[in-house]
């Protein structure tokens, strides 16, 4: 059999791509990844660097003894495919032998301690069934999610202290192992944030870094004094970006989700009223509510 890199390498008019297709496809792993991406011939051709990149990798690192022996550019990290628009890519992962936690480098937190995110699953409070079930959906969004499989946020509602913004950022921390991109905000905090760069020329960048990052997390929604520029041109776009590109969003709030629409609104007019409600129900689309009454046992 000959080398698929062989084929490659010959002069030009020697070269014959289905003879190259046909022996990069004796390996099963990525006879499996074109079968299941059901990727055409042209796509296979143009991306056959990336193919035998990781066709050596993975054998230079079935033979890697440590990190202090790797032979890859990237060391610590092996690539792996990925599928892309019907074409395959590279993403990048820790190797076993990288046990470097760098997770929180994921994590763009907003006006939130760093403390925080010391928060860990297995120190989670399961005392209560509220806590109970909040674990659950958690585990169930972690082991479920992927970008292209949504799963609604959750929306925490309850009292002040209870340790809404431990959870949530339990959930960032799991979530940040697992690769994903995130910003976790102080949401009132955040709001005067962007007030400011309105006369910096920062507002719209700062307003697409929200619609578009992989996870946004708000905490203490509602904990703002209204404002009807921030809920209309700000607040109201992102939640709608995120609600049609299918971005999971999370929330935290002293409010009962349907006190949302009181606590949004600027003024009594029907107009007014309407807008909130439109911000409520972008909520309640991208987020399930669960409602925390008592104190944790552990200090969050």
């Amino acid at each position: 059999m000959k080398k698929v890199d062989g084929l490659l390498f010959q002069p030009p008019k020697k070269v014959n791509p289905d003879d190259a297709i046909e022996v990069l496809l004796d390996d099963p792993v990525i006879r499996q990844f074109v079968i299941k991406h059901d990727m055409k011939h042209d796509a296979i051709i143009l991306g056959m660097n990336d193919f035998l990149t990781y066709k050596d990798a993975r054998t230079m690192c079935a033979r890697c003894r440590g990190l202090h022996a790797c032979l890859l550019a990237t060391s610590g990290y092996t690539p792996r495919l990925a599928s892309l628009g019907g074409a395959v890519t590279l993403e990048y992962e820790k190797c076993r032998y990288n046990l470097t936690d760098d997770s929180t480098s994921r994590i763009d937190a907003m006006y939130v301690t760093k403390k925080v995110f010391e928060a860990r699953l297995d120190d989670f409070d399961l005392i209560g069934p509220q806590r109970k079930e909040i674990h659950r959906y958690i585990l169930k969004f972690l082991n479920e999610y992927a970008p292209d499989n949504y799963l609604k946020g959750m929306y925490l509602s309850g009292l002040f202290g209870a340790g809404k913004t431990y959870i949530l950022a339990v959930i960032a921390n799991e979530l940040a192992k697992k690769g994903c991109k995130i910003i976790f905000a102080y949401y009132p905090d955040l709001v005067r944030e962007l007030k400011s760069s309105i006369s910096t020329g920062e507002l719209e960048s700062k307003i697409e870094d929200l619609k578009r990052v992989e996870i946004l997390f708000l905490d203490d929604l509602g904990g703002e004094t209204p404002n009807e520029f921030i809920r209309d041109e700000v607040l109201g776009p992102i939640l709608q970006h995120r609600v049609l590109d299918r971005k999971p969003t999370f929330f935290s709030s002293n409010l009962k989700m349907k006190v949302l629409v009181e606590a949004m609104q600027v003024s009594q007019s029907v107009l007014d009223k309407s807008k909130a409600i439109r911000i409520y129900e972008r909520v309640h689309e991208l987020a399930t509510e669960f409602e925390i009454s008592e104190k944790p046992l552990r200090n969050a």
